[in-house]
């Protein structure tokens, strides 16, 4: 397999329906330990059928709630009282071919098992939905693989920690060698619990950064990834003076936060900060007001003094999406500062048809992934199961790949192999894990120009700089 990133064999083959049904899917029951088995992938993903090179797009999974946010920075903690149990493994031509669930056709190969941890039967229709696309998506790349080398076991956690804990148990005694998800911070801290002490590698898609570390990685888009690439672009302007205003939640708390570290680590400061508690126009009005009075005082002392003394502030960050967003925006003109003269900054929220319809944003910027590379996984999505990708089917489809070039090799060297420096490159861009199991994002940058998003500074393909 290809260092470059073990997502050599993510690129997007052209699907057909066709070729779906021509080729064989194998789903079988996963002996089950504490969890009980819903039936076979087929179906409703139960709490672990196996799914072999080819999907069919006849199952319906369900389960799980919104990716939570909540607090930024840090990593988790090892736990004290947990001893990693040492795991043996066979020799032979392979390192995977020790004992684990192996279905008759893949016997003697170089099986590399992963655990697809999900909220199939979650009491959230939304998060139920989500389950469903995403399995999907993985079960695409487990087809798309040039090799016959995945097997895919479909856990279900029902969206709570206890499920999380007995799925992931589960999974390690049918010998999964990497375990990809679950998405709910709680259920991924139960799960990582649950990983550590066989040593096993979990690839999860929470962006609550706060649970990654010590084996566990984040395969999400976090916030404060897209905070620092904006702001680290805005400096390269000149830019130094920043304001913010944003909503008194975890999310306004997590991306204040790494705005202002941000910022200092680019000799820049933040002037000037407002926080509004709720959504509603009412609550933000006031403090749109001060920020707006303290620019024009700005002006006014710039001119008095021939220009010498600089703005107030030359940038002002908007952490909004939606109905929030096209509500705060609008006010800032109205109290007279000018979106010509003060660049407006948001965060991937800005990313929707909604937010270019706003006068009030164009020429704004904010960071986000390249829809433009990630819209062949898309059409082929569509192609194949006749239906829109949800919003994290596309970390579910790079999650296999990732995991494979993980489980492929030594399984003392998984660690290694999930952190190396160069990255990966998937459908959702460049992703490379720090240490503390964080990621970095690859990221483009987006300006709404005349009703339109336009990349501005394209999203780099390969790493640059040291982890």
């Amino acid at each position: 397999m290809a260092k470059i990133s073990g997502l050599g064999h993510i690129g997007i083959a052209s699907l057909s329906l066709a070729a779906l049904m021509m080729s064989a899917c194998t789903t079988v029951p996963v002996p089950q330990g504490e969890y009980p088995t819903r039936g076979p992938v087929v179906e409703r993903p139960p709490t672990e059928p196996v799914v072999t090179p080819n999907p069919t797009g006849t199952e319906t999974p369900k389960e799980e709630k919104e990716v939570e946010v909540k607090n930024p920075q840090g990593t988790g903690d090892a736990d004290p009282d947990i001893t990693p149990e040492q795991p043996t493994f066979e020799t032979g031509d392979y390192f995977n071919n020790r004992d684990g669930l192996t279905p008759p056709h893949m016997a003697g190969r170089d099986i590399k098992r992963m655990a697809l941890l999900l909220p199939f039967s979650s009491k959230s229709a939304r998060l139920r939905e989500e389950a469903d696309s995403m399995l999907k998506a993985a079960e695409l790349a487990v087809f798309n693989r040039d090799d016959s080398d995945v097997l895919l076991m479909a856990l279900d956690t029902r969206g709570t920690s206890d499920g999380a804990r007995s799925a992931t148990r589960s999974a390690i005694k049918s010998g999964a060698d990497v375990i990809l998800g679950p998405i709910l911070a709680g259920s991924v801290k139960a799960s990582a619990r649950e990983a550590r002490r066989s040593n096993t590698p979990l690839i999860a898609f929470s962006t609550d950064q706060t649970v990654a570390g010590n084996g566990t990685y984040l395969l999400s888009f976090p916030p404060e990834a897209e905070v620092k690439r904006i702001v680290d672009y805005v400096a390269t302007t000149g830019t130094t003076r920043f304001a913010y205003i944003g909503p008194q939640s975890e999310y306004g708390r997590r991306v204040k936060g790494e705005y202002e570290s941000a910022i200092k680590s680019n000799s820049g400061e933040v002037t000037a900060s407002e926080i509004y508690d709720g959504r509603d126009i009412s609550v933000m009005q006031e403090p749109a007001k001060r920020l707006a009075e303290f620019h024009r005082q700005g002006e006014i002392a710039a001119k008095a003094n021939g220009g010498m003394t600089p703005m107030s502030y030359e940038a002002i960050l908007l952490p909004e999406g939606g109905t929030a967003l096209r509500s705060l925006a609008p006010l800032f003109p109205y109290y007279d500062v000018d979106p010509a003269k003060v660049q407006f900054l948001g965060t991937g929220l800005w990313k929707n048809d909604e937010t270019v319809r706003e006068p009030a944003l164009n020429g704004g910027i904010f960071a986000a992934a390249d829809q433009d590379a990630k819209q062949p996984f898309l059409d082929n999505y569509d192609r194949t199961y006749g239906d829109d990708a949800s919003r994290l089917a596309s970390l579910a489809y790079d999650a296999v790949a990732v995991g494979a070039y993980v489980a492929d090799g030594d399984p003392r060297g998984r660690m290694a192999r999930a952190e190396d420096p160069n990255g990966f490159y998937g459908v959702d861009g460049l992703v490379r894990f720090n240490a503390n199991g964080t990621p970095d994002r690859g990221l483009a940058v987006y300006q709404i120009k005349n009703g339109r998003f336009v990349i501005v500074d394209p999203a780099p393909k390969t790493v640059v700089g040291p982890s």
